[in-house]
């Protein structure tokens, strides 16, 4: 993950990230110019923007999708992420569960945010997490417990073991 000023959510995601195995960490790099960057990679798959001020962030959220025919989605209620059209938790599972040989309707899929509604509704069976926003929760098949929670574990364990 590129950035270029360490905001809130850039700080608190690099801290969760500290908590993982060192195989699955996310790799934070600070760039001076994202714009260059951006230039200098081979591929971008999205951009994660956030910002205090929300109403400025859905303002700019919007004109990107009017304007630019792109994508927006909200991960969290001061970040949108931007992709091209069709560049979603969603699609990406379903390609990988396609590779394996195997069926949608075999997946369980767990989320708690906007970005996860694509995903939530191709799985066979979408989970809303319990902090989920209302919107998740109502187009999810069941909703459970908060994410700092056993909640995960404890559906695998009663659903799927």
């Amino acid at each position: 993950m590129l950035y270029e000023h360490p905001t809130g959510h850039v700080i608190r995601t690099a801290r969760w990230a500290e908590s993982l195995p060192p195989e699955q960490r996310p790799v934070f790099t600070q760039v001076d110019s994202l714009a260059q960057a951006a230039r200098e990679v081979k591929a971008v798959w999205k951009f994660a923007l956030t910002d205090e001020n929300i109403p400025k962030l859905q303002q700019f959220a919007q004109h990107v999708g009017q304007t630019l025919g792109l994508e927006c989605e909200w991960s969290w209620h001061d970040q949108v992420d931007i992709a091209r059209a069709g560049n979603s938790k969603g699609k990406r599972l379903a390609q990988w569960v396609e590779a394996q040989g195997l069926s949608m309707q075999d997946v369980v899929a767990f989320g708690d945010n906007y970005n996860d509604l694509s995903m939530l509704e191709a799985a066979g069976t979408g989970v809303a997490m319990g902090n989920a926003v209302d919107e998740v929760k109502a187009r999810a098949n069941v909703v459970i417990g908060e994410n700092e929670s056993n909640s995960i574990a404890d559906f695998i364990n009663r659903n799927l073991l």
